[in-house]
This record gives structure tokens, sequence and C-alpha cells, in this order.
């Protein structure tokens, strides 16, 4: 059978991709915001630097991505297909993953811990990736998008003669080590399936990374002396304000 009949209609993926994303939404207000700033500001007042002439780069470059993802899921109003509004939120997801696995590097977080207090980062990135960089995908017919907790799924995926999902993702898009092999599971196919992961558990664990990341910093004060140096601007606003007059 093919997929496209068993997938969403046109009027039940809006419904559905609205109501996904607004739920999504609701959770990234709630988790990611405290008192309408970033979780991730918080990094001011680990540093010492909130209420001072100092300036702490960190808290606003986080910040700055932060507000893109927020800024993008409170349009979920406007959002009704599941491909445009999921490679959306990766990518602007992404961007945050990325400051955060440099910041990570810079203190050198141990990889043991990282990969299992940070497991959504390599996820987004995997997902990121394969959208970045289709490589074989490309040479697919007419793919159909769904995502992990649709309630057809198990149908979707019996149906299908290639699934993209976690662990094709994981497989093929790490690196470019398995790219023969992947041109020989994609090339001139049809009914391929690529299942997203839930947004809002994907938001979820995201906003706990936000929230690992502050506390890594707070609790830590061996971490914090190894950045501090190289991010705070000291007298940034004090110079600010003798620049004006």
């Amino acid at each position: 059978m093919n997929l496209s009949e068993i997938n969403f209609s046109e009027e039940e993926e809006e419904i559905v991709v609205k109501g996904q994303f607004k739920e999504a939404y609701i959770t990234f207000q709630s988790r990611a915001l405290i008192n309408n700033e970033p979780v991730i500001c918080q990094l001011h007042d680990a540093f010492g630097t909130y209420g001072t002439y100092h300036h702490n780069c960190l808290g606003c470059n986080f910040a700055d991505s932060t507000w893109l993802i927020h800024n993008f899921l409170r349009t979920y109003e406007l959002q009704e297909n599941i491909q445009y509004s999921y490679s959306t939120f990766l990518i602007l997801a992404y961007l945050l993953v990325e400051r955060i696995d440099t910041f990570l590097n810079i203190i050198e977080l141990s990889k043991v811990y990282r990969d299992q207090n940070f497991k959504v980062l390599m996820e987004i990135r995997r997902w990121a990736n394969f959208l970045k960089h289709p490589k074989a995908f490309i040479l697919t017919h007419h793919p159909v998008f769904s995502f992990s907790s649709f309630y057809k799924i198990k149908e979707l995926r019996a149906n299908a003669s290639v699934v993209i999902d976690r662990n094709f993702i994981d497989k093929y898009y790490a690196n470019d080590d398995r790219n023969s092999e992947l041109y020989k599971e994609l090339e001139n196919k049809e009914n391929v399936l690529v299942i997203f992961p839930d947004v809002s558990r994907l938001v979820s664990d995201l906003c706990e990374a936000m929230h690992k990341c502050v506390s890594i910093i707070s609790d830590n004060p061996v971490y914090r002396s190894v950045v501090e140096s190289r991010t705070t601007f000291y007298d940034y606003w004090l110079n600010t304000v003798e620049s004006v007059k």
C-alpha cells in the first residue's frame, strides 16, 4: 500500500501539527524561560556579573538561540506541515546545540558524563546532519514524513520500503563512513518513510540540557574559572556609558 494513503490527510495533518507544536510551545515557555527571560541567562548570576558593570557573553549568546526557538514555536497556529515544521525546529534547535557543545568542549566535560546527561544534543545534531546533508536521500521518490507518536506509525513502518528513523540516522548520518552503503539503501526507492522524533519530547529534553548547563557552572567553581576570563568583559557597561558621553 502507498504510504500517503495511510498517513495523514491534509486536514488531519494540519490539526495534528498545530496541536503538537502548541504543546511544545507551552513546554518551552514554562521550562526555557523564567520571568520571561531565558533560563540560560542565569549564567550571569553564576559568574556574578548581574547588576554590575561587567558582562559575561555566554548567557547572551545562549539566549539568542533560545529566542529563535521560542519565536518559531509561538507561531504554532501557522504550523500545518510535518516536513516544514519539524525541519525548521530541528535546524533552530541545532543552533543552540552547537553553542552548548562548544561550551562543553571548552570546559572539557568528560565524554562519559556528556553521553549520559546530554543525549538530546547528539540526537538533534544527527537529525540536523540529515537535513543539511541529505546525501542519497535526494535519490528517493516522494518520501513520506511522519513522527514517532503518530497512531498509525506501526502500519506505516510495515508498508515502508525504507524507514528513516533514529536508528537509521545514527547509522548513516553520524559520519561519511557508510555513504556507499547508504546509496544502495536509498537509490531510486519509493515508499520511503521519515519518522521524526516527537517535538514535545525533544523540547523537554533540550530544556533539561539548558538547566544542566547552568548547574554545571553554578555548582563547579573549577569549570567556572576555566571560562570566566574567556567570557567576561570587565567594566563592559562602564566603558559603554563613558563612550556615549
